[in-house]
């Protein structure tokens, strides 16, 4: 064996043999430490692969809502951005019992009622992400309850021969569906559940009669007026 100097610290070994150099740990018979084999391993993943795989994540929980129909999957985003919204509103001390009126307008602003309408605005406004999905969840509610009244007036329509009812079902119908374009972008926060007026509004037409249909027609009045 033929000891050669190096710049590095300690001695390198070789045999006359021509094996390759040993580590002087390695020479002295011990094995790499498994922490410095772990590191060494350690991967960095760049920008692209990580929006890659985000994107990946973002399919695969997509593909899970196929199988759901249109009313099951605006339930689980209502409740879903309910359950936020609770969360946020508490940290804001903003009692669950009260009933926070919410109003999403084309462009995605929001603005609410009540005392803390200021720090609910604001609260929006610095969380886009927040205002969007409510923009949405409140349009597809709209979209629930136009097809409900849609549904109702074919009913109506089918129910008689007589033109007068059923040009009155049409007159309904199209009162309906102004009423439904008002309160299309209004939301309420109450008990931590999410409700949106338009289709509060199509349960007290379908159950006039009602217990919720009592609870919500005041509130429905005060959207129209």
């Amino acid at each position: 064996m033929v000891a050669i100097s190096s710049g590095f610290r300690g001695t390198v070994t070789r045999d006359t043999e021509g094996k390759p150099p040993l580590s002087p740990t390695t020479a002295q018979g011990a094995s790499p430490s498994p922490a410095n084999s772990a590191s060494a391993t350690k991967i960095d993943l760049s920008d692209r692969a990580k929006s890659i795989i985000a994107k990946a994540q973002a399919d695969l929980h997509a593909a899970s809502d196929i199988t759901l129909s249109f009313d099951e999957i605006l339930n689980k985003r209502t409740e879903a951005l309910g359950e936020r919204l609770s969360k946020i509103f508490g940290n804001l001390n903003v009692p669950p019992e009260y009933a926070t009126h919410l109003k999403v307008d084309k462009f995605g602003t929001v603005t609410a009622e009540g005392p803390w309408k200021a720090k609910i605005e604001k609260m929006f406004s610095e969380n886009p992400d927040l205002a969007k999905e409510l923009k949405e969840v409140s349009g597809l509610s709209a979209l629930k309850a136009a097809q409900a009244s849609l549904d109702l007036y074919t009913e109506q329509k089918k129910a008689t021969t007589d033109e007068k009812k059923q040009a009155e079902a049409w007159k309904n119908y199209n009162i309906r569906a102004l009423n439904i374009q008002t309160l299309s972008g209004v939301m309420t926060m109450k008990d931590g559940k999410l409700r949106s007026a338009a289709i509060d509004y199509m349960d007290m037409i379908a159950d006039p009669t009602g217990i919720n249909s009592g609870k919500s027609r005041q509130d429905v009045a005060d959207r129209l007026a």
